[in-house]
């Protein structure tokens, strides 16, 4: 990613870690058990980019503490493939009502079907803030680093928006040296078997 596209994200970053405590509505708490479905776009600077899809999902364990996977398949430039298996562990406590500090870490199993086909495990650790606009529309951002293949640090970005009961359509947006991923997609909010929030 350019150096002033970078500048220009960092400074994005900085504003929301400000505005974001401000933003938020006592009215509603972010969710933890939902499970989503996603395009995703990705331009990986060694690699190429291309268009794939995300399955994920989050199960809320306690009132503070969720577990979470993902499967991503993506087709590259030159018949070259890339997919990914995370699952991992989440803890999340309210700053205020509407406002959650979230932390996670993750396994990740990744393949790279390229000319010398890579396999690689690595790991994931990610903290973001989420936060409730209104009972209709969350905002979050954060920090992500990941060591799958090469070490890498990125900005993340995204948005929620529940256009009906339990169903919310979203974007995302990370941004990094080495990579650039765009998703859009659809998740769904269900309760947990016991109701803990």
């Amino acid at each position: 990613m350019p150096t002033r596209t970078k500048q220009a994200a960092w400074m994005l970053a900085s504003c929301l870690g400000i505005a974001l405590p401000g933003l938020a509505s006592a009215a509603a708490e972010p969710q933890y058990s939902y499970g989503e479905i996603a395009y995703t776009n990705t331009d990986f600077d060694h690699y190429g980019d291309g268009d794939g899809f995300l399955l994920g999902g989050s199960y809320a364990l306690s009132r503070n503490i969720h577990v979470l996977a993902a499967y991503e398949d993506t087709d590259l430039d030159h018949d070259a493939d890339y997919n990914a298996l995370a699952l991992g562990v989440g803890f999340n406590t309210p700053l205020r009502p509407g406002l959650d500090l979230v932390g996670r870490a993750r396994l990740i199993s990744a393949n790279l079907d390229q000319p010398g086909d890579d396999d690689e495990t690595g790991f994931s650790l990610e903290g973001l803030m989420r936060v409730m606009v209104n009972p209709q529309l969350e905002l979050n951002g954060g920090i992500l680093y990941e060591d799958v293949f090469d070490d890498n640090t990125a900005l993340e970005l995204g948005g929620l928006y529940e256009i009906a009961r339990n169903v919310a359509i979203g974007a995302g947006l990370v941004l990094s040296d080495d990579v650039t991923r765009f998703n859009l997609g659809v998740r769904f909010y269900f309760a947990p078997l016991a109701q803990l929030r």
